[in-house]
């Protein structure tokens, strides 16, 4: 037995290593990563160099069949072989040196994505053993291996990437890291400032690669140009376009529930010269419609009082509708008027409830 291996049997056995486990046990509630099922083992993404000092984001909690399958694809990890070297600088002014393949996908070792983003320094370990944990969990991504090496270095795509920043935007969202020092908390709060312009810029480093990589393919003679450009499109919608438009869908969803909420909760952006019933007008206001102000001068409810007001100041009426009050069963015909003047009646009958308006 060398060494090394003597060393890490030693470490497995010892405080730092289950205080290390037990961290990345609760992390998923004692339930494998991969299947769900109970998690007996802790698998290691990256080695430690040293034993001891490894960060708990190395490890999956996992089953034995799973973790078995994971030595099994650790070992099946391909080697990139045609590919084209590339810089560029990101919108926070890091430098990215990145590979491309032939195949008009973008890789790049851990420490390259990681200084081109900016992440800070405190933060990098975390980030970067979070690269090869998010490889095995995504490891059914569209395109293969999420994880590839070159020249014996573990290089990543931008998919990984991306959903390592994912995590970390959901985790801010959630605690905003409110355990962290002063220090920290204000390069998190700058980094997380940037989120959307990175996550944006590596994307669009992605799609602009597999343009590339059509042009080149497209220079081929005319009979095959159609079938491969057809499947190098199809290509470009599941690993670039896809989780794109995915994402932009998902924040048009949440902004149209937001501005539904605000347009309930706020009711001057309700339009002034909608004709709708006074009940209704009354709700919006959060007003009980049944209720008699003038009690006991008068027996009248504030729905009657309204539409008595209105029709002796010759309001103008819209179209009579026909519903049912409260989910009855009985129809009932309702004028209609403009919500802006209906808002003015209702509020002069609260402001002079005490006297006689009729």
């Amino acid at each position: 037995m060398s060494r090394r291996r003597q060393d890490y049997s030693k470490y497995l056995g010892s405080s730092e290593w289950a205080e290390v486990r037990n961290i990345a046990l609760d992390r998923t509630g004692g339930h494998c990563q991969f299947c769900g099922d109970f998690a007996t083992q802790v698998h290691h993404v990256r080695y430690p160099k040293q034993f001891g000092g490894e960060h708990p984001n190395s490890t999956i909690p996992v089953c034995k069949r799973c973790h078995d399958t994971a030595h099994g694809i650790i070992k099946m990890t391909n080697e990139l072989t045609k590919v084209e070297r590339f810089s560029e600088i990101s919108p926070t002014g890091g430098k990215l040196n990145y590979l491309l393949s032939d195949e008009g996908r973008v890789y790049a070792s851990a420490k390259s994505w990681s200084r081109a983003l900016l992440v800070p320094d405190f933060m990098s370990v975390n980030f970067e053993t979070g690269l090869a944990r998010m490889a095995i969990l995504k490891k059914d991504s569209a395109g293969g291996s999420l994880e590839m090496t070159y020249s014996g270095v573990a290089v990543y795509r931008w998919h990984a990437v991306a959903a390592q920043l994912r995590s970390f935007d959901k985790e801010f969202s959630n605690t905003g890291y409110k355990s962290r020092p002063p220090g920290e908390r204000r390069q998190l709060e700058k980094f997380h400032e940037n989120y959307e312009r990175l996550t944006n810029w590596g994307y669009d480093l992605q799609e602009r690669a597999i343009a590339a990589m059509l042009n080149t393919r497209n220079t081929t003679p005319p009979v095959q140009e159609t079938s491969v450009s057809r499947d190098a499109l199809v290509e470009v919608i599941r690993q670039a376009v896809a989780p794109r438009l995915h994402e932009h869908d998902g924040k048009l969803k949440e902004h149209d529930a937001i501005i539904e909420e605000i347009k309930e909760a706020v009711p001057a952006l309700r339009n002034p010269k909608e004709f709708i019933p006074v009940r209704q007008a009354i709700q919006e206001q959060g007003l009980d419609p049944t209720v008699m102000p003038l009690h006991p001068r008068s027996r009248e409810n504030l729905s009657g009082l309204a539409g008595q007001m209105l029709k002796s100041c010759s309001a103008e009426q819209g179209e009579t509708i026909v519903a049912r009050l409260d989910g009855g069963s009985v129809a009932t015909t309702m004028n209609t008027y403009r919500r802006g003047v209906i808002y003015s009646v209702i509020d002069e009958i609260i402001r002079n409830k005490q006297g006689s308006l009729i």
